[in-house]
């Protein structure tokens, strides 16, 4: 870690990505609260949780986008982008604002996708290779000790005094995260404007997610594993509600144990990595994951805080840092948006057919049997990768070339994972690819 604070400009970084996530995780699940106190609808709430996902339908798009631009310029305009989007929140008012919620949370969701892989990128410029596991590592557990406190804090100030209060804070974090971006002085890493047809240069992300083994098979694993767990954001006011008989205003308390978990998840999985490689990691993050929802299947309210949020959360502590890693190692600077993109993409898309279905079925059917299948599913899922790690040892060059195995991926064979800042399995919000200093 001290090696890694000896990086220049890596201090201003980690403080505004310190203040920005605050600012999201008071935000984040507040929207979700806000819809719920305003309507008193379980389905109306669930769905603030697809605004965010669905945007990802449209990330090669932005990936293509974020290639065009140099990393920091970019993430400063995007910050204070986002900043500007979230200020139609103080006219809500009544029940009949509801889509300027909707609206706000889709504002999230374009965010997510355009910073996470400049993010990536400027961490790739900045970072030597052999300390890119230990940054992300670090910014994973920056996020998750933040979730900790921030729902709870968010949750308080929604109660006390309202949204309107939490939007502006939220705003000010990516105001103080465009300024301590503007105060790094970063290297410029050329960008390639290549003289494919711009279609051919989306689609990019895609054929280099396809050529390299271990981002093929674990990017296809998280479309999988999300295709199920997505419906989860959908029905967690519906398991609050239902199953432990508890105001939404709750949740805080679910996510900020679900924190503890991942921080412990964050700071181990460099050294799971660097012991098992990142295919293994993800097997046991996804197999975490389902453990946890397993558990709830037949909910109280201590197998929910004492083992189920902990259990989730250290799934989704590693598996964020094993894809980052991985990602970032395997994948040309120019190209990262585009990479990045493409998971989102997959990721994303599948998580937003899980939504839509869970916001269907929320209200006829049982989040009890959901529960249940999604454990399955995400059980079968991390077990396939633990048992294929070995076969992954080899890493594929952009050509679709064998070179070397990596260093991380060790006697065990195999580097590989997903994050989705958002973002990154997380209940009920998944986090992105990965997340910049954003508000």
């Amino acid at each position: 870690m001290r090696e890694l604070l000896r990086v220049p400009g890596m201090r201003l970084l980690l403080a505004g990505e310190t203040t920005s996530t605050f600012g999201d995780w008071l935000l984040l699940l507040v929207l979700g609260m806000w819809a719920k106190t305003l309507t008193g609808s379980n389905t109306i709430a669930g769905a603030m949780a697809l605004t965010f996902a669905a945007p990802s339908l449209a990330s090669p798009l932005f990936g293509w986008v974020v290639d065009r631009f140099h990393r920091r310029p970019f993430l400063i305009a995007a910050n204070l982008l986002s900043g500007a989007a979230l200020l139609p929140l103080l006219l809500v008012n009544t029940r009949h604002d509801v889509w300027i919620l909707y609206l706000a949370g889709v504002a999230y969701g374009i965010s997510f996708s355009i910073t996470g892989g400049a993010f990536a990128g400027l961490i790739k410029i900045l970072v030597p290779d052999h300390l890119i596991g230990t940054a992300n590592g670090a910014f994973s557990g920056i996020r998750q000790s933040l979730r900790l406190v921030g729902p709870l804090i968010g949750a308080g100030i929604f109660a006390a005094v309202g949204g309107k209060v939490v939007t502006l804070i939220d705003v000010a974090s990516f105001g103080v995260a465009a300024l301590t971006l503007a105060l790094i002085r970063a290297p410029q890493a050329p960008i390639t404007r290549g003289e494919l047809h711009w279609l051919d240069e989306i689609s990019a992300g895609v054929r280099h997610v396809w050529r390299v083994l271990a981002l093929r098979r674990t990017t296809i694993a998280a479309g999988v594993a999300m295709l199920a767990l997505g419906a989860v954001d959908t029905m967690i006011y519906a398991f609050i509600d239902q199953g432990l008989h508890r105001p939404p205003t709750f949740l805080g308390v679910m996510v900020t144990l679900q924190g503890i978990g991942a921080v412990l998840g964050a700071v181990s999985a460099p050294r799971l990595m660097a012991k098992l490689g990142e295919v293994a990691v993800m097997g046991i993050g996804l197999a975490s994951f389902g453990a946890a929802l397993a558990v709830v299947v037949h909910p109280t309210l201590l197998f929910t805080l004492a083992i189920a949020m902990p259990i989730s959360g250290v799934g989704n502590g590693v598996t964020f840092v094993a894809f980052s890693t991985l990602m970032q190692r395997r994948t040309p600077g120019p190209m990262m948006g585009r990479v990045s993109a493409a998971t989102d993409m997959v990721v994303g898309g599948a998580q937003t057919v899980s939504m839509v279905v869970g916001v269907s079925i929320v209200a006829v059917v049982s989040f009890r049997y959901v529960f249940g299948i999604i454990a399955v599913v995400l059980l079968a899922v991390g077990g396939w990768l633990w048992a294929t790690r070995r076969s992954t040892g080899a890493v594929e060059a952009v050509d679709g070339t064998v070179g070397p195995a990596d260093t991380a991926a060790g006697e065990a064979g195999g580097t590989a994972g997903i994050e989705h800042d958002d973002g990154d399995l997380v209940m009920p919000p998944v986090e992105p690819v990965a997340t910049a200093p954003a508000g």
